[in-house]
């Protein structure tokens, strides 16, 4: 109830507007190697032995073969230590290839992405609109290795670079969130559910290791933009308030939406 309590104070008694509520990464359609964002020195610290990616994905049509939004290169002899595409079937993770058409995005419509795994049960899934679409196994004993570049937007053949505008990704991302635990198909349920306007579960939010703010705040190269989204403060405050506590507080400070 606290923390109910604190967001309307913050989103609906405060005057001032959350003004990064809804904002997307925008990413220009016509293939390029120069746009992208770049983390180049990310901490996968809590990330070795288990973790979650779960984003809002829009892909547009390119003529990119790959369309290629997420990946995380470490080496020459582990460039695909982590790599998702929108579409093409490809979604890598150590080199293996869990991506199928089930798992492919639809163009010019938001969908959501999630793909989870754990080193102790070799276990990997991918969801799509809240649901699982493949499971697979890794490697045991394979761990995802550490002090490698994020980069958003391109795949790496070398760190930071070796871009190829085959992969190059053109749409719109929206509420990129890393966790450093496997999510649960109830999770990532309840994550869909919500919508894209909807909150994280606070239950969630101390295995966030990295979160949307922390790509918005990245480096963006070439004509990558933050563009206003749809996204408002009343959709985040209704996600997680009960609507006639709502109402009832909109009617006492006389509030317009």
């Amino acid at each position: 109830m606290l923390a109910k309590i604190s967001l309307i104070f913050a989103l609906v008694i405060l005057p001032c507007p959350v003004t990064t509520l809804g904002e997307v990464l925008r990413f220009p359609t016509t293939p390029s190697v120069s746009n992208y964002v770049i983390l180049p020195a990310p901490d996968f610290e809590s990330l070795t032995t288990s973790f979650s990616i779960c984003a809002w994905v829009k892909p547009r049509h390119t003529g990119s073969s790959y369309s290629v939004w997420f990946n995380y290169y470490v080496s020459s002899g582990a460039d695909d230590e982590i790599a998702i595409s929108s579409f093409s079937s490809s979604d890598y993770l150590f080199k293996g290839n869990l991506g199928s058409s089930e798992s492919d995005l639809e163009k010019d419509v938001w969908s959501h992405y999630c793909t989870t795994w754990q080193l102790a049960t070799t276990t990997r899934t991918i969801y799509v609109n809240g649901e699982a679409k493949k499971t697979g196994s890794t490697t045991s004993g394979r761990t995802l290795k550490k002090d490698g570049v994020l980069v958003l937007g391109q795949w790496q053949e070398s760190r930071g670079g070796g871009f190829n505008t085959a992969y190059s990704f053109g749409g719109d991302l929206y509420e990129l969130n890393i966790f450093d635990k496997m999510l649960s198909a109830e999770d990532v349920a309840s994550m869909y559910n919500k919508g894209r306007c909807g909150s994280l579960d606070p239950s969630l939010l101390q295995n966030v290791s990295f979160q949307w703010t922390d790509f918005m705040d990245a480096r963006r190269n070439g004509d990558v933009e933050v563009k206003r989204g749809t996204c408002s403060q009343w959709n985040l405050v209704r996600s997680v308030i009960d609507e006639d506590l709502l109402e009832h507080l909109i009617e006492q400070h006389s509030f317009n939406q």
